[in-house]
């Protein structure tokens, strides 16, 4: 047996060696962690966000859904972006 190779009992001494270390660096690791964990965010806080997420949403929405008359004098309206996709293709394959 040449000086190089291990006996079975020193490669699970090593390998339990190493699954210790890593297991005591992950304690630390938690550890350290929970004191610094930042506040919740408050939960009003929370909806009034969301409450314009939603609003924002919405209007977004109404605008690519709607009809709307922009300048009646210039004949501007807003139509639905389906019937204003459906129009240009329309278009092209006239031309």
């Amino acid at each position: 047996m040449s000086q190089s190779e291990l006996s079975p009992g020193s490669r699970l001494l090593s390998l339990t060696g190493i699954i210790g270390a890593i297991l005591v660096f992950a304690v630390i690791l938690f550890v350290a962690y929970l004191p610094s964990r930042p506040d919740p965010v408050d939960q009003a806080v929370n909806e009034a966000r969301q409450a314009t997420a939603d609003e924002a949403r919405a209007a977004g929405v109404a605008k690519l859904t709607s009809f709307e008359v922009i300048d009646e004098a210039a004949g501007t309206v807003r139509i639905p972006i389906q019937d204003a996709m459906e129009l240009t293709v329309a278009a092209y394959q006239n031309n």
